[in-house]
């Protein structure tokens, strides 16, 4: 089997790795894993894997799989289950938040503050670094001109340390992502601010290459049960995971 993950560096490589490993000693497998850094997943226009048969299993933002489930030949199925992260605010629920960050010192204490000034984004498929603002913005009765410029940054990272540096005053990012950076250097604390908090979202869906239902169903199955083990437990922890709880596609409505 083929995975890819378009969700890192954002969230951890290792996460991904140890759940593909998980997976294949559960399915007797073996399972390759890839990451695709260029975007948050395939939108209209982008190669798709999953329909070219590149991939079986895929970890991605929901945009792409509300996109690619849309199709006259949908080409994913979503996986039924979905990650629960360690978040206090989401009290067990598949959930994540797009945190508007700005530097320490800036006066903004919401994304409305940032009216006229340079905003950046990870890519276009991002619900968390690009849809969410754009739905806040509309929330605000204000348009695309919203913002005097947007800047597209290439990645989460990217765009926190273009915040660091002055080149965009705000971005959004995915909270875990935050969080995993928080842990890898703590002294971005001192440096960024959070000036909202949007959503909660649905977490980024696992999804299938469309066709084998009994596979979906059996790897729904064992990333139900994959916290069951303490050295698993410990293993997500490390990533910022508690385990991973039922999702249907309603959730994505």
């Amino acid at each position: 089997m083929r995975a890819v993950t378009f969700l890192s560096p954002g969230i951890p490589l290792e996460l991904f790795e140890f759940v593909v490993g998980y997976l294949g000693r559960e399915l007797g497998r073996e399972i390759r894993l890839e990451s695709e850094v260029r975007n948050s997943g395939p939108m209209e226009g982008d190669d798709d894997p999953f329909a070219e048969g590149r991939a079986d299993l895929g970890f991605l933002c929901s945009p792409s799989y509300l996109y690619l489930s849309s199709l006259e030949r949908p080409s994913v199925e979503l996986v039924p289950a979905g990650f629960v992260f360690a978040d206090p605010r989401i009290a067990g629920r598949p959930v994540y938040f797009s945190e508007v960050i700005v530097r320490r010192q800036d006066p903004a204490t919401a994304l409305a503050d940032l009216q006229g000034r340079v905003w950046g984004f990870n890519d276009r498929c991002s619900l968390s670094g690009y849809f969410s603002a754009l739905q806040r913005v509309d929330g605000l009765g204000q348009n695309g001109d919203f913002f005097s410029r947007m800047v597209c940054t290439g990645s989460h990272r990217r765009s926190i340390e273009s915040v660091l540096d002055g080149r965009i005053d705000g971005a959004a990012i995915d909270s875990n992502t935050l969080s995993s950076l928080y842990r890898e250097r703590p002294e971005l604390r001192r440096d960024l601010r959070v000036a909202e908090s949007l959503g909660p979202f649905p977490i980024q869906p696992v999804v299938m290459r469309a066709g084998d239902a009994r596979l979906r169903r059996r790897i729904a199955s064992a990333l139900l049960r994959m916290a069951d083990s303490g050295d698993h437990r410990r293993a997500l922890a490390a990533c910022g995971v508690e385990g991973c709880t039922v999702v249907d596609e309603r959730f994505y409505d």
